[in-house]
């Protein structure tokens, strides 16, 4: 009897499962959607899912094993190439009011100090954590960070922006993560699907 009540349920323990998978929203998160030579680096004002939106800074590097190495992957970023560049990315398709983890990963630049590697984050405008600085050292020294952000009705905007000294040298960034944030099964959900096995086994032995 114990063994048909869990094959019964176990379709719905799949469904749950799969319902709670993360998915990351952001496009391009990894910065690998470029093809970039190994030991070489591209200037740039836009890649999949993210442009340049503000400066001085006319781009910024995509860089593939070249003055460190990424987080993941191959490739990541660094935001000031010629000046202080700000990128974005804007999603259309989030539930207004929802909670979401946004999480990335940050590294100085190799060998600098922390007044040049400065980088800022914003949601929808607004600043998450001030200015992130540290002294670069022999490699990229990465660092992750994590938000937990609202989602307004209609157009949302991530926002990565190099806010040390505007010389061409400075923040790195790679594997950005945006996921909707999924609530743990409820009291009343475990009791009600506790119930549900409770009647089909009265039911089975009636």
């Amino acid at each position: 009897m114990r063994n048909r009540l869990l094959a019964a349920l176990a379709p719905l323990a799949l469904a749950a499962s799969a319902h709670a998978a993360p998915v990351n929203l952001v496009v391009n998160g990894s910065f690998e959607a470029n093809a970039v030579p190994n030991g070489v680096w591209m200037n740039v004002a836009s890649v999949q899912g993210w442009q340049v939106v503000g400066g001085p800074g006319t781009g910024f590097e995509v860089r593939d094993n070249v003055i460190g190495t990424a987080h993941g992957g191959r490739n990541f970023i660094e935001l000031d190439t010629n000046g202080n560049t700000t990128i974005e990315q804007v999603f259309g398709n989030l539930v207004g009011g929802a909670a979401y983890d946004l999480s990335f990963w940050y590294s100085p630049r190799v060998g600098l100090p922390a007044a040049t590697t400065g980088m800022g984050v914003l949601w929808n405008g607004q600043s998450l954590a001030g200015t992130i600085a540290a002294a670069g050292g022999n490699a990229n020294l990465w660092t992750e960070y994590h938000f937990t952000v609202t989602a307004q009705s209609g157009v949302n905007s991530l926002r990565f922006a190099s806010l040390g000294t505007s010389d061409s040298l400075g923040a790195n960034l790679d594997d950005v993560s945006l996921v909707a944030q999924v609530p743990e099964p409820s009291t009343p959900a475990l009791l009600g699907l506790g119930l549900c096995g409770l009647a089909w086994m009265r039911r089975r032995k009636a």
